[in-house]
């Protein structure tokens, strides 16, 4: 049996190559039970449906569409959260898991470090959970958990970072 890769105007491959061209990004295609179109970081899951939309609209309804976060994405979402103050309506921290990272990047395209102490952080976060693991390839859960139990102060006193107890 062969797969119905289609998409009203072309393939989904074609689909992909346009979507991604229109919003300065790499999307792939993957048939099956649903065709679905996927990348990492870059454009809301937003704004590339509404892409599809505009150049297949008859097709783009049945289509799924999955956001990936990268390494370097969760790293940041994990230390944004951790310190941040707000919280959940019953007056505990958000939890720094990878469905809060998910939902803070939700709407956010590009995420990036705002500052050269995040970008520092981020990196001192993954090379501490690539060594835990031995791995140059780390999951969401990994990063996030890593952050837990050092936590971002300690993180900053690693790097040498200015004011390492404050966020």
């Amino acid at each position: 049996m062969t797969e119905d890769r289609t998409v009203g105007t072309g393939s989904l491959d074609v689909l992909a190559a346009a979507v991604g061209g229109r919003l300065g990004a790499e999307l792939s295609a993957t048939a099956g039970d649903v065709p679905t179109l996927v990348w990492t970081d870059g454009p809301t899951v937003r704004q590339v449906t509404e892409a599809a939309r505009a150049f297949a609209p008859e097709r783009a309804g049945r289509l799924a569409f999955r956001r990936d976060l990268s390494e370097r994405s969760v790293a940041l979402g994990a230390i944004r959260l951790a310190q941040s103050t707000g919280s959940l309506a019953c007056g505990l921290p958000v939890p720094v898991c990878p469905d809060a990272v998910a939902e803070l990047w939700r709407d956010t395209p590009l995420p990036a470090p705002a500052t050269e102490r995040e970008d520092r952080l981020v990196y001192a976060l993954l090379y501490e959970v690539r060594d835990d693991h031995r791995s140059n390839h780390v999951t969401p859960g990994q990063i996030c958990d890593g952050l837990a139990v050092r936590g971002v102060a300690a993180l900053a006193r690693r790097m040498g970072l200015d004011g390492a107890d404050r966020p």
